[in-house]
């Protein structure tokens, strides 16, 4: 048997060209490999349900507003395969053309995914602008907030800008605080917090929380990546927390309610059901969404538009 033969008979998938001329690479981490094999686990699953449908009645029903993987098990595995060959898991998208709905990874992939995002949040540049920029579309029911939208500016010297709808400002000489644990830090201190997840993780809850230490610690770590300046090693640091609480799941990919595109997690607690969604190429978060878990009411949803350095106020 020739080579051509080989490549055709065994290598016959999207990428394969792509992947036999990338040539010789470095083993995948293990946090990669353990989320393939958590794709690949899925769709094996999934494959042998359909060969032998259960009853309806012993189905799992799946959780109202979860979003829902639009990917066809084969071509997942096909994926996956060629992305931990070539040492790299590619998260999916949706597309304008997705439509068949398929079962989500299992959760054992949302460590290794949130690791991810902490390498990507890593790579990108400190900023030395002079302002920072956050956009919040806001509602929470419970206390009577109605959909809203704030952008606010602030700058090293502590001064807040906030634009109001009509365009005009409104100027506060005051920091705008950032709660970590039972402190509020500004901009500057934001930079001399620790970036270790262990040391960081520690800071975070607010004592005497009414949801709990690790609820307290997930709101604080996903507030400060939604809308505060910090920098790119703060950023890994705060995703390699919520990496190590338990219970996280990858739900797959989804759109935010602007329409953006990225991938959903969930994390259920006895109070509520919060889910976020990241984009995987930049590491930003997009949204946070709190729901009733029994009857999916929305409690909360922060909409992060804009979290981003600018050298001017516009």
């Amino acid at each position: 048997m020739t080579r051509t033969d080989i490549n055709s008979d065994h290598l016959d998938f999207p990428g394969a060209d792509s992947l036999m001329a990338a040539g010789r690479v470095a083993p995948p981490k293990a946090e990669t490999v353990a989320a393939a094999q958590a794709v690949l686990r899925a769709a094996i699953e999934r494959d042998t349900e359909a060969a032998a449908p259960t009853p309806s009645a012993a189905r799992p029903r799946r959780r109202a507003g979860l979003a829902r993987l639009f990917l066809r098990p084969r071509v997942v595995v096909t994926a996956l395969a060629a992305a931990v060959a070539a040492g790299v898991v590619v998260y999916p998208a949706l597309t304008e053309s997705d439509s068949a709905p398929a079962q989500p990874p299992q959760a054992a992939s949302a460590k290794a995914f949130l690791n991810d995002m902490a390498q990507v949040a890593a790579s990108a540049p400190a900023t030395k602008a002079p302002y920072w920029k956050t956009t919040l579309n806001l509602t929470v029911p419970a206390d009577g907030e109605k959909e809203s939208t704030h952008t606010r500016y602030l700058d090293r010297k502590g001064k807040t800008t906030e634009v109001n709808p009509d365009g005009s400002t409104k100027v506060a000489f005051t920091a705008r605080a950032y709660t970590v644990g039972d402190r509020t830090l500004d901009w500057n201190q934001l930079d001399k917090l620790p970036t270790d997840p262990k040391t960081l993780a520690s800071l975070l809850p607010t004592a005497n929380s009414a949801d709990g230490k690790a609820k307290s610690t997930f709101d604080n770590a996903t507030a400060l990546l939604g809308e505060s300046p910090a920098g790119p090693d703060l950023r890994a640091g705060l995703y390699r927390v919520l990496a190590g609480l338990p219970g996280v799941e990858v739900v797959g990919p989804a759109k935010d309610t602007t329409g953006r595109r990225g991938t959903a997690l969930e994390w259920n607690t006895a109070s509520t059901t919060v889910r976020l969604i990241i984009n995987p190429k930049t590491g930003d978060l997009l949204e946070e969404t709190e729901t009733a878990p029994r009857t999916g009411a929305l409690q909360a949803r922060y909409t992060y538009l804009a979290n981003t350095p600018v050298d001017h106020i516009a």
